[in-house]
Parts: structure tokens; C-alpha cells; sequence
């Protein structure tokens, strides 16, 4: 996710959706920026600061760019700026890109993951890890069940709840409409994340901050977003820098 913003000498603060925040303080054209996370979960966040006639104490360069992990409510300072010439006008502007999840994440290849439905159902998989409709790229190790609207789903492994939406209405089978999934996002104990795509409105069973267990029933199926049948979308996710993400190799029991 990203923002941008831009300035002739003032100062501002902005946050994104409520979680990963940009600070900036200025004061006799010296620019200071912090970066703040306002949840309790894990976040990784990129800072590109472009600038004009302004350097730190031991650089003087154009652009400075700063990826970080912050934990939860940490809150640090990146970067000190300086005029280089006290007489000329300052400028600068930054690009700020964050996502749920750790970048230093190491995953633990060796967890086994649960089908994410009940146990004794089946549902087929559609497309798995590399399939060429959409699983490719940051999405490349997902899978698909095909399963009917309201199917309930099951932790496919324990965590917490970091992130979810559930009130949108809208799918078809075009990228424009991926900005309408409903889906919900579990934090795992090593700090990747298990996704759960494509719910029903108001499909999502469980609350922010909720620890949940594998096999538990956090949610139910649907066909929003970029979806052209009704199906679950699993995968796992490592965050990377600049608001991106891979998703990684993983095996069901």
C-alpha cells in the first residue's frame, strides 16, 4: 500500500488505514521523520524521501529510501535532515509503502497446514501452486477450492487475526474487480500470514486481535473480488518492502 505526499517547508502526519503512520516534524528548516505503527501487529514499512538543498550530518544525497519492521506501537525516527544552505528554500517528498507482516520473516517449512474446510468434506482444487488463470507472481504458491457460497472455512493453521473485510458485494471475473474481495488475514506464530479470499458479505466469523486455532470456523465462502466461480483463495504470504508480498511454499496435511 502506498501514499504520497509533498511539501514546500511544512509539517504533517498521515496514516494509512489506521495502522502503519508517517511523522514529520520541521523546525528552522531541519526535517526529522518517524515512522509509527498504531496496531499491535507486526507491520513492514518502506520510506522514499525525495529532497532539495537539504542533507543528514554525514550525507548529502538526493533520495533516501528506508525499510523497516515495526512491531507492534513502536514508533522510530529514520531520518534527520539538514539545510544545506540556510539561505535557499528547502523541499522535500516522500513515497510511504506498507504491509501487514514481517519482512525478516522466516518461514517454518516443516508446518504442516489443515485443509482449510471441515473435516470428512472435499472440495477440488480449481488452480493451485503456478496455475496460469492468476497464480503467479506475488501469488504464485496459492490454491483455489472450488466450494458453494456459505461453505464455512477452518483455520488452515493457528495465529491471530490481523486484518479482515467482509462488506463488500461485488466479484466477476476481471482484475478490476479484485479491490471488492472480502477476505481475512491470520498472522502466524512465525510472523508470514495464511489469507483467506473471495468470503461472502459479511462472511468472516471472527474479530481483529482474536487468537484463533487451526480447524476453527473463521469465516465463510463466497465469490467477491476477482473470482470467477465461487471458491476459497489460501495461500501464505511473507511481507516485502516497498507494500509488497510473496507467497510461499506450504503442504496440507
Amino acid at each position: 500500500m502506498l501514499v504520497t505526499c509533498s511539501s514546500l517547508a511544512s509539517s504533517d502526519n498521515y496514516c494509512m488505514d489506521n495502522w502503519a503512520c508517517v511523522e514529520k516534524i520541521e523546525k528552522n528548516k531541519q526535517v526529522s521523520y518517524w515512522l509509527y505503527n498504531q496496531k499491535p501487529f507486526v507491520v513492514t514499512v518502506t520510506l522514499e524521501v525525495n529532497t532539495r538543498n537539504l542533507k543528514t550530518a554525514t550525507t548529502n544525497l538526493r533520495q533516501y529510501i528506508f525499510s523497516r519492521v515495526l512491531q507492534g506501537h513502536q514508533r522510530v525516527k529514520v531520518l534527520e535532515l539538514q539545510p544545506i544552505n540556510i539561505y535557499q528554500k528547502i523541499w522535500y517528498g516522500e513515497a510511504f509503502y506498507w504491509t501487514p507482516g514481517n519482512m525478516l520473516a522466516l518461514h517454518q517449512e516443516d508446518i504442516v497446514y489443515q485443509y482449510p474446510y471441515a473435516d470428512g468434506d472435499y472440495f477440488p482444487i480449481v488452480q493451485g501452486f503456478g496455475g496460469g488463470y492468476s497464480h503467479s507472481d506475488a501469488s504464485q504458491y496459492a490454491v483455489d477450492f472450488a466450494m458453494p457460497i456459505g461453505t464455512p472455512i477452518h483455520a488452515a493453521r493457528s495465529g491471530i487475526v490481523i486484518d479482515l473485510v467482509e462488506h463488500q458485494t461485488r466479484g466477476g471475473a476481471s482484475r478490476k474487480y479484485a479491490k471488492y474481495a472480502n477476505y481475512l488475514v491470520i498472522l502466524h506464530s512465525d510472523d508470514t500470514t495464511g489469507e483467506y479470499y473471495h468470503l461472502r458479505k459479511n462472511g468472516v466469523a471472527v474479530i481483529q486481535g482474536e487468537h484463533v486455532t487451526a480447524g476453527q470456523i473463521i469465516g465463510y465462502s463466497g465469490n467477491t473480488g476477482f473470482s470467477s466461480l465461487p471458491h476459497l483463495h489460501f495461500a501464505v504470504y511473507h511481507a516485502k518492502p516497498f507494500g509488497k508480498y510473496q507467497s510461499l511454499p506450504f503442504a496440507f496435511e
